[in-house]
């Protein structure tokens, strides 16, 4: 109990609850089988919001590729004792929104001081970060477990993720996981391929968030196999390295959608669940930095996973 009252006291202090508003729901762990649903029970996301899942015009989906072999199918528990928890923070937009006229915008996006203090914070009190691929590893067994590691996400691949969030990781000695819609890629507020290479050269992972950023729940096999697979693949083949990490839009996923991701080649996929176990890493959990997450908040929230 005493580990999750940091918890409950930083998401108070910077009212960090995960959304209940016109695009996103709070998800909470549900049985085996059972979709996990962002825009709440046959609710679609609100047309023109961040979370919105339309393809650009003219985009289709092509026969599955191959991606790269397949990850390793089962998980390596830890030895007694040994800690494999590594916190998992998501972001999106780094900007600044009017809270008034875009409050949903607003809760998915922090500004660049938010973000350099909350990075600023990380390192003074001694955290280091990884990328996803590492975390993978560590749940994997097949490498290490940082004492103190903490992987920083920002979905959906915009523009600000290179002009913003960057330099500012680099400020830090920072690195990150960036989870790319490859249908949007050098669509209008979204970053090109030279961005992602660029992300790439400064050691960020490049991960793979879909094609068209569908509620994959909802998908024919054939299609749901395309979203996933093609998504890796295309990004892998524009920056010439394997893409393994995998993010479900909207946070939405089942049992079947998880088996192809597994199937596609990925040693990972997050979620949008706030907390829980680690225990398998295809529904990892991460931690919302929403825009009226307070420097306390964010602080009390990652210390209460890493003292």
């Amino acid at each position: 109990m005493k580990r999750w009252l940091p918890v409950l006291l930083g998401l108070i202090l910077g009212a960090a609850l995960v959304l209940i508003s016109a695009g996103e729901q709070e998800v909470r762990i549900a049985p085996p089988g059972v979709v996990h649903n962002l825009a709440g029970p046959g609710g679609p996301v609100p047309a023109g919001s961040p979370r919105e899942a339309l393809a650009p015009a003219g985009a289709q989906l092509q026969p599955l590729p191959t991606l790269m072999p397949l990850a390793a199918a089962g998980f390596s528990p830890a030895p007694a004792g040994e800690r494999r928890y590594i916190p998992i923070l998501m972001y999106h937009y780094v900007r600044y929104v009017d809270r008034a006229a875009d409050p949903l915008g607003y809760s998915l996006s922090v500004t660049p001081e938010q973000l350099d203090g909350q990075l600023a914070w990380l390192k003074a009190a001694g955290y280091e970060t990884v990328r996803m691929d590492a975390v993978a590893a560590c749940l994997h067994g097949s490498g290490p477990c940082p004492a103190r590691a903490v992987a920083l996400t920002f979905d959906d691949g915009y523009m600000d993720a290179y002009t913003t969030a960057l330099p500012l990781l680099q400020r830090h000695g920072f690195v990150a996981t960036f989870y790319i819609v490859s249908g949007f890629v050098g669509q209008p507020g979204y970053m090109g391929w030279a961005e992602l290479r660029a992300l790439r050269d400064a050691g960020m992972e490049i991960g793979a968030h879909s094609v068209t950023h569908p509620d994959l729940t909802t998908l024919g096999l054939e299609e749901l196999r395309a979203q996933v697979g093609q998504s890796g693949a295309a990004i892998a083949a524009e920056i010439g390295q394997p893409v393994v990490s995998f993010c479900y839009p909207g946070g939405r996923f089942s049992d079947t959608v998880v088996a192809v991701t597994r199937e596609a080649g990925y040693n990972s996929a997050t979620t949008t669940i706030p907390d829980g176990p680690q225990a398998d890493p295809f529904t990892l959990p991460r931690l919302r930095i929403a825009g009226d997450l307070s420097q306390e908040g964010f602080q009390g929230m990652v210390a209460a996973y890493l003292p």
